[in-house]
Parts: structure tokens; C-alpha cells; sequence
């Protein structure tokens, strides 16, 4: 159970990795929107916004939402005046999305790594707290930038370790013990709110997965850490 509560590259056999990611979310479907707020203390939503600010007005664009959730993300795709594909393996999510309204465009049930869509189909891409449930991280790189257009957006925005040291140090106490005790108190899925903590704390470093988009043939990718270096927001376009 250790290493299925961890991030783990493997994009040789993923799949029971991926089958463990997906029960889980459809699980937690019913309390999820809840508790992405709460848990981030509503600045998940600063977050999202800022995606919009980093990159090119999507106005008009072509626009894919990848491991969409309930839609929060694409709901501002939306906005923006992009037509927008939103894309997600668990079918419990997007019906979520769908009750809720958010998701306004064309839904698609797929793995991310594995895209449905032929070369060339996007203008933008973006995905908001999903690339950490991507342990095949190469092929999914490989896939995003295969369906961008030639100079189209990427935009990532994830959860990641501070690098002060003070603020890595109160952050280790929320990881450890706030988020699992609220997660699982709230929703009942202990197991799925000590997955999140624990793929935080072992999710590829900002750095690294800078040069891994450069090596899967992106180009001007920029760092933008968020709020003490808690987040950070990654904006890249495909060369």
C-alpha cells in the first residue's frame, strides 16, 4: 500500500497504479468540490485564475481541459471564450461536472496519456492538479504535445514542496496531519486523502519536470511558483 499512497514514475506498466487513481476519484466524487476548497483555504481558485494571466488570451482557441475532475478548470476555459474539451478517466467526475454545470463543452472519458484526438487538434492545453496522477509522465507528455498545435500552450498548475525552509517545515505538519484528518473526516475515504498528501510530498520536483517538458520537445518553458511556493504554475509552449 506504501508505494500506491506515493507518486511513482512508471511508464512501462502503469496500469495498476492508474486503476488504484481512478477507484479512488470516483469515490470521492460526492464531497471533492468541498473539500478542494476547503482544504487549500479557497485559494485553489486564485490559482486557476492566474493560469489565465500567465498565458495567451484563449478567445477563440481550440482549448482541452485534461484530468478535468468536476469541470472547475474548464468552467474558466469556458469564460474565457475558448471552445473547450474537457477530459477525464473517471465517469463519476464528469457526471459531477455535468450536474454541476461547469463542464459546458464536449466531455470525454480517457486516459491522459493516451489521448483521443488526432495531431495538431488544440491551440491550448491545461491541467489543474491532475499531473500528479499521472505515473506514466513521459507518455503523457509525449501525447500533450503530439495533440498541441505548433506553438500551442501548456499550461500545468499542481500542488509542490516549498523550498523554504520555515514554510516546509509548517507545510510537512499540514501534510502529515491536517490534510489527512480533514480529508478523511470529511469524505470518510481515509485512504484517498492520504494518497493526496503523499503524492505531494513525493511528486517530481518543479525543476525536473521543467526539463522534461524541454526534453518532450517543449520550449520557453517558465516556472511561476504561488503562494509561499505551495503551488506553482508551469506555462510552456510546444516548439
Amino acid at each position: 500500500m506504501k508505494s500506491l499512497l506515493s507518486y511513482e514514475l512508471n511508464n512501462d506498466n502503469p496500469e495498476n497504479k492508474k486503476r488504484f487513481i481512478k477507484n479512488l476519484f470516483d469515490d470521492i466524487v460526492p464531497t471533492y468540490d468541498l473539500l478542494n476548497h476547503l482544504l487549500s483555504f479557497g485559494t485553489d481558485k486564485l490559482w486557476r485564475r492566474r493560469i489565465f494571466r500567465l498565458m495567451r488570451p484563449v478567445k477563440d482557441a481550440r482549448a482541452l481541459d485534461l484530468c478535468c475532475g468536476t469541470g472547475d478548470l474548464s468552467l474558466l476555459i469556458h469564460r474565457h471564450g475558448a471552445g473547450v474539451v474537457s477530459l477525464d478517466f473517471s465517469l463519476n467526475m464528469l457526471a459531477k461536472g455535468k450536474q454541476r454545470k461547469t463542464l459546458r463543452g464536449y466531455c470525454v472519458a480517457a486516459d491522459a496519456s493516451n489521448l483521443p484526438f488526432r495531431d495538431s487538434s488544440f491551440n491550448a492545453a491545461a491541467i489543474a492538479f491532475g499531473i500528479r496522477n499521472i505515473p506514466d509522465l513521459k507518455n503523457f507528455i509525449r501525447d500533450v504535445h503530439r495533440v498541441l498545435e505548433p506553438g500551442g500552450e501548456f499550461a500545468i498548475l499542481e500542488l509542490v514542496r516549498p523550498r523554504s525552509r520555515f514554510i516546509k517545515a509548517v507545510y510537512a505538519v499540514y501534510l502529515n496531519k491536517l490534510l489527512p484528518l480533514i480529508g478523511g473526516l470529511v469524505s470518510g475515504k481515509w485512504t484517498a486523502y492520504k494518497y493526496l498528501s503523499g503524492t505531494i510530498r513525493t511528486f517530481v520536483d518543479p525543476d525536473d519536470l521543467k526539463l522534461m517538458l524541454e526534453q518532450g520537445g517543449f520550449r520557453n518553458v517558465k516556472l511561476h511558483p504561488q503562494t509561499f511556493g505551495v503551488a506553482s504554475i508551469i506555462v510552456c509552449e510546444k516548439a
